[in-house]
């Protein structure tokens, strides 16, 4: 198994650093919401598609089909992800209804909003904002699926997504960057605590256990 530095250098988390330290910069010195309306205003049909259905990625089915196919090679791989999917959840629910249930940009722009480029089809919530679900979901099954694979090109792949997701959010209206922000670090965070937990910390709650090595459907 790779150490945890190895997984720390890799080009996907180089990745991770490079989307969060320039969206921490735009959401600093910038004032809210101004990259959402800088994105809006460059709306066209081919991203008006793409970010529709990239979006689809940061929601919960996604996460049980591959905890499903996970548990046909590997149930050590399936609870690691189960337990990602529970944790992330229960924070973000959290904080969007508990701490700060902010407004959505869809609110956020009420009187001015038939004046923004919406996406046809897709329907504006109005209410808990921050984080974001989608970025905190995707960013969670990206990290999780990065730290149980050694092809550096799928890592690389699983984070482009995440990052496309969460892009997809504020292209879509749904979320202001500084939601995509907090979300993405907390899926990040909450997936590389777990697999650092039991695949280091306490290797014998679970990775020691021979049966988890197994799928079933297919074996090591």
């Amino acid at each position: 198994m790779e150490s945890l530095k190895d997984k720390l250098q890799s080009p996907a988390f180089l990745m991770y650093v490079l989307y969060f330290l320039t969206a921490l910069a735009l959401v600093l010195f910038l004032d809210k919401g101004t990259f959402l309306l800088w994105l809006n205003k460059r709306h066209n049909p081919f991203g008006n598609a793409f970010f529709t259905y990239i979006t689809y990625l940061g929601e919960a089915h996604i996460f049980i089909i591959t905890g499903i196919i996970l548990l046909m090679y590997r149930i050590y791989f399936a609870i690691l992800l189960t337990l990602t999917g529970l944790v992330h959840f229960a924070i973000v629910q959290f904080l969007k209804i508990v701490v700060f249930n902010v407004n959505r940009p869809a609110l956020h722009f009420e009187e001015s909003l038939s004046s923004f480029n919406l996406v046809e089809g897709v329907e504006l919530s109005n209410f808990y904002s921050m984080p974001s679900g989608h970025s905190a979901s995707a960013f969670a099954l990206a990290t999780i699926l990065i730290l149980l694979t050694k092809n550096k090109l799928l890592q690389v792949i699983y984070m482009l997504l995440a990052i496309l997701v969460a892009i997809s959010r504020v292209y879509l209206f749904q979320h202001f960057m500084v939601d995509t922000i907090v979300g993405a670090t907390i899926g990040l965070l909450v997936s590389g605590f777990i697999w650092w937990f039991f695949s280091f910390k306490n290797q014998k709650l679970l990775y020691n256990v021979s049966a988890m090595h197994k799928g079933l459907i297919f074996n090591r």
